[in-house]
């Protein structure tokens, strides 16, 4: 059994409450649970860093009740991928 080092498990967490909705090149567009917008920041953040760029936030919907989990909100957020 292999254990995982334990500043791991944060990162597991905030990227598990992710759902990506729409990727290319220029750019990221993702669901999340609404408290947890730095889960958002991070897979755009990685993504974008694939193309040698940065992410650039450029929408964010109005928290909403979540489809996937009862008693949550969720919102959208979309982030361009521009040159750093």
């Amino acid at each position: 059994m292999r254990i995982l080092p334990l500043a791991t498990v944060p990162i597991l967490l905030l990227t598990a409450s992710c759902a990506v909705q729409h990727e290319s090149p220029g750019g990221i567009t993702i669901e999340v649970d609404a408290n947890q917008q730095a889960a958002a920041k991070l897979t755009a953040l990685e993504h974008c860093k694939k193309y040698g760029k940065k992410p650039v936030l450029v929408y964010t919907s109005q928290p909403a009740p979540s489809p996937r989990l009862l008693y949550l909100e969720s919102q959208i957020m979309s982030f361009d991928c521009v040159a750093p």
